[in-house]
């Protein structure tokens, strides 16, 4: 809308209306009806788009429907259009988490957790599903924090859409103490958050006998365990072989006698070396165990 500038009859004055002046004669400006009804209008239609009755006498209803839910609804989810935010809008997607909630079994999660800060309880295993990150838009975040005594296996729904560190999986594994955030990004669960942590490349390992540590650092721990041979010598095979060098190594003899190990002089790579087992006599023998720790870069 705007002033009534196409009505000469109006008599604005640069534009607006002006007062009449008696002492110079000059006259006021008139309201066409067509104006006055167009103002009365506009205003009638947002009362009344907010779900109130004009009513003559009072002059508040406009104040009141500006204020009213009914005019500025709370848009959904996901909405990246341009209308105006409401405060429980930008609260859900700013700053805090939409809704937390606990799990202690196995769930299929939805894009109604997208938002969510979830604790994971109980003291059984079981597997917790996200949704198909096909169905959510890039940015949608589900966090999980692991409290279960027990390991929680967190699944892809389709395919291997799992990637912490950059791999592409179809199911991790949360233990007691992890916290994982899964944001979607260009069609994957890209994750976050210390869960994580155990997929990354300096941080990759072997569990188990032999097995290896790898540091950020670049430092690398490996163990492991063999017996000698009928010279009493074992020689030692690392898993991994140290990139840069071999440092150091630690063993210890296993039986009911006193032994000495000893690194055979010379004998160490980056993949493995010679150990020498002699008891407290000087003698050998061969099926003695020894367990290694090894450490390297």
């Amino acid at each position: 809308m705007d002033f009534p500038k196409s009505v000469p009859s109006a008599g604005l004055v640069n534009g607006k209306f002006a007062d009449e002046n008696p002492l110079s004669g000059t006259p006021g400006s008139l309201i066409p009806a067509t104006w006055g009804n167009g103002v009365t209008q506009e205003i009638l239609n947002v009362v009344q788009a907010a779900g109130l009755t004009p009513d003559e006498a009072s002059q508040t209803q406009l104040l009141a429907a500006l204020r009213s839910p009914a005019l500025f609804l709370t848009a959904p989810q996901f909405d990246a259009g341009r209308s105006a935010a409401t405060s429980e809008f930008v609260q859900r997607a700013l700053g805090n988490y939409a809704s937390s909630r606990g799990i202690s079994a196995a769930t299929q999660l939805t894009v109604a957790d997208v938002g969510t800060a979830i604790g994971l309880g109980g003291n059984v295993a079981y597997t917790v599903t996200l949704p198909d990150a096909t169905t959510v838009p890039n940015g949608a975040t589900i966090s999980l924090h692991c409290r279960n005594s027990a390991a929680v296996t967190i699944a892809s729904k389709t395919g291997s859409q799992i990637s912490p560190q950059g791999a592409y999986l179809s199911s991790m594994v949360m233990n007691a103490g992890e916290s994982a955030h899964f944001v979607r990004e260009s069609g994957i669960w890209a994750v976050y958050g210390t869960a994580s942590l155990k997929y990354a490349a300096s941080f990759s390992g072997v569990v188990g006998t032999p097995g290896y540590q790898k540091y950020p650092s670049g430092n690398i721990d490996q163990w492991g365990y063999g017996t000698t041979d009928a010279n009493g010598e074992i020689y030692v095979t690392f898993l991994t072989a140290f990139p840069t060098a071999f440092s150091s190594i630690v063993a210890n003899h296993v039986g009911g006698e006193g032994a000495a190990v000893i690194l055979y002089a010379g004998s160490a790579t980056k993949t493995g070396c010679r150990l020498r087992v002699r008891d407290m006599n000087g003698g050998s023998a061969g099926g003695w165990g020894v367990y290694y720790f090894a450490k390297g870069y």
